[in-house]
Parts: structure tokens; C-alpha cells; sequence
């Protein structure tokens, strides 16, 4: 990865500091929203909302940063963040909540993809897997440090005090991009002009995959049931299993870190042995995990489960993302990527549209067990993929 100069790598770190302003918040972001008079139903509706919007906007967000420029696009997005969290630390009601985040959806549905497609166009055919290892371990170090930072801060601040913190992050990306803001690959910009396909088209060719349409349904299962562990997991350990907010934190550290670790080898050795056996890999050992956090409630246990979950979250990540790069043509790369974004998106919407209804009819423990079951629908569509022949 010679070709990786500074400006790649001061947009990853802009790219860790939008991670950051939301996971500094995030584990306590449920009991937030309670806080404020929601219902767990509400939580769950207010989570899909998180997802739905991006989900339809994500698509026309890759289209508008073709036209307008890649760094305009990543700029609005770490603005809009920003300006959310000072939202946030403001809001008086779920009505507030909920306007708040259909503002900060804008944010979510262009920014990753516009970041990875960049990223990804700046690394060999060969060596995708490496790129998007690099580019999701960054976004890793952002899952890592938010809830660590969050399982200290929430003894000694207040919640709008720790919106007030978070919306510092995203300025800082603004800073590195406005001094250090990358360029489109030459490679990428002559393929972009030489061959232009349209939006329509591309969606075409994205659907008539077979393997990118087995991928599609392998995230929409993880997507779906860890949209159900976020709306869920901090209610259920705090107001049922009686552990503490910064415990609850350090739970979600663990699980940062081990995501962090496991993405750049991830990414290293899918390149040498394929991306499907580090997949299978994965999705196994998260039906352990869920089946642990549904079965066990000791602390002890839960940390052995998150730190599980973490590291099979990253390594499907990173095999995911460079098996899409392996199946798709170069000039619908952007659009690919914002496609498998947009399946991400239908299943955390499903699944925190479910979370909060599920829990009206069966306790939490079911609930976290039907997200393994979940994930285990994925081990079957895995073995049906193929490799790439380029």
C-alpha cells in the first residue's frame, strides 16, 4: 500500500472522528431516549429510523458526491454530525429526539460509502482486502475509543454535557480535510470518464449478481440482529440485570477492541485464502456470541461475548466489503458500495423496528436468542457463493 500518502490516511482519521462523536454516545444513547419519557417501543422506532432513512437516501447520496465532489460530500457529512450532537445535548422531548435524527440521517447516508469508495480506488485489484482492513480499522478505533471514553465520562458528566463533547470530533475531521483533503485517484478518474454507466444500469448489473445477492442477504441477517442488540443490550443490562452505565460502556469497549484488532489482519488474510472462510468463520462464532449474552448474565461472561462479537464483527466486515470489490465492475464500484450499504441499512431497520415489539411478547433473553438464529441463516448463503474468476 506504497501508494497510501497522507491525505488517504488524514481521511480515515476524519472518518474515525465521525465514528466517534456517535460511539461516545451510543451506549448510553437508549437510557437517553427513556430519560426523556420514550417507551422501549419508541427506542426501537426511533434506531430504525436511523436506518431507514440512510437506507433511501444512501444511493442519490453516492450519485450527488459523483457530481459534486467526493470532499464536498465527506465535509457536509462530518457538518451535519456535528451540528447533531449539539442537538442532541439540547432536546427536551422524543419529539425533539426524533427530528434530531432525521437531520443527522442526511450525515449517515453519504458519508461511509463516499469514504471507502475512495479509499478503495486508491489500493490495487490485489490488495482490496488490505485497503478496506486499513480504511475499517480506523472506523474501528472510533468503536473503541467512544465507549471507552464513555464508560469514564458518564460517572463525571451529564448526557448533554457528553453530546456537548462529541460534537468536537467531527470539527476536527473538517479540519483535516479542509488542510489535507484527498484526491480522486487517476485511476478512478479516467475510468469514471472513460465509461460512465448510469444509476439504473448499474442497480442492474448490482442485482443480477448472484454473489453480491447471497452477500445482500448475509447482512441484512447481521444487520437485523445487531440492530436488536443496540436498541436492547443497555436497557436489558442496566434495568434488568442491575449493571452499572460505565460497565455497560466498558462492555461495548470490549467489543470495540476486538473489532478494531481483528479488521486489518482480517483484510490480510482473506487476501491469501478468500474472503468466504473467513466469513463462515464469523458468522459461526456470532451465533456463540448472541446465544452467550441470551444464556448468561454475569459480567464476566457478557465481556467474553462482546469481545467475541467484536472480533467477528470486524473480520466479516473487512471479508464482506473486498469480497463486493472482487464481484463488481470498477465503474459501479460507488454505487455498489452505497447498494450493500443500503442492505445494511433494510436490516437495522427491521431489526430495531422488531426490537422494541419483540420484547412486548417475549423477555430479552428469547429476543437476543432469535438474533443468533438470525445469524446462522447467513452460514448457509456463505457456503453458496463463489469465487471471483478476476
Amino acid at each position: 500500500m506504497s501508494g497510501y500518502d497522507k491525505r488517504l490516511y488524514a481521511l480515515m482519521l476524519a472518518a474515525t472522528n465521525f465514528v466517534l462523536s456517535w460511539t461516545l454516545t451510543q451506549p448510553v444513547f437508549s437510557l437517553y431516549v427513556t430519560g426523556l419519557g420514550a417507551s422501549v417501543v419508541q427506542v426501537g422506532t426511533l434506531f430504525s429510523l436511523m436506518s431507514f432513512i440512510p437506507l433511501v437516501i444512501r444511493i442519490p447520496m453516492s450519485v450527488i458526491a459523483e457530481r459534486i465532489g467526493r470532499v464536498r460530500m465527506l465535509l457536509l457529512g462530518l457538518f451535519i454530525r456535528s451540528t447533531s450532537a449539539l442537538l442532541y445535548a439540547h432536546a427536551r422531548s422524543f419529539t425533539h429526539v426524533l427530528l434530531i435524527t432525521v437531520y443527522l440521517s442526511v450525515a449517515n447516508g453519504g458519508f461511509n460509502q463516499t469514504a471507502m469508495s475512495t479509499v478503495s480506488d486508491a489500493a490495487p485489484a490485489n490488495k482490496q482486502g488490505d485497503a478496506m482492513g486499513r480504511y475499517l480499522t480506523f472506523l474501528g478505533f472510533g468503536m473503541l475509543l467512544g465507549p471507552a471514553l464513555c464508560s469514564y465520562l458518564v460517572n463525571v458528566m451529564s448526557y448533554s454535557q457528553m453530546f456537548y463533547l462529541s460534537a468536537a470530533f467531527p470539527a476536527v475531521g473538517i479540519l483535516l480535510l479542509v488542510f489535507l483533503a484527498p484526491k480522486v485517484p487517476r485511476r478512478a478518474a479516467s475510468a469514471e470518464g472513460a465509461s460512465e454507466v448510469g444509476t439504473v444500469d448499474s442497480l442492474r448489473m448490482i442485482v443480477r449478481n448472484r454473489n453480491v445477492m447471497l452477500l445482500s442477504y448475509c447482512r441484512v441477517s447481521f444487520s437485523a440482529a445487531q440492530a436488536i442488540f443496540i436498541a436492547l443490550f443497555s436497557i436489558y443490562a442496566v434495568q434488568q440485570l442491575g449493571i452499572s452505565e460505565s460497565t455497560v460502556a466498558l462492555l461495548f469497549t470490549v467489543r470495540g477492541f476486538s473489532n478494531t484488532l481483528s479488521r486489518f489482519p482480517a483484510g490480510r488474510i482473506s487476501d491469501s485464502i478468500g474472503r468466504r472462510t473467513p466469513m463462515l468463520a464469523a458468522y459461526g462464532l456470532l451465533v456463540v456470541s448472541f446465544a452467550v449474552i441470551a444464556l448468561y448474565e454475569s459480567v464476566f461472561m457478557m465481556g467474553v461475548a462482546l469481545a467475541l462479537y467484536g472480533l467477528c464483527w470486524g473480520t466479516r466486515a473487512v471479508s464482506e466489503w473486498a469480497f463486493l470489490t472482487d464481484h463488481v465492475e470498477p465503474e459501479i464500484k460507488t454505487i455498489s458500495i452505497s447498494y450493500l450499504s443500503s442492505v445494511f441499512g433494510f436490516g437495522s431497520t427491521v431489526g430495531s423496528l422488531a426490537a422494541g415489539f419483540l420484547t412486548t411478547l417475549f423477555p430479552y433473553s428469547t429476543v437476543f436468542l432469535l438474533g443468533a438464529a438470525l445469524n446462522l441463516g447467513a452460514i448457509p448463503a456463505v457456503l453458496s457463493m463463489k469465487r471471483a474468476r478476476r
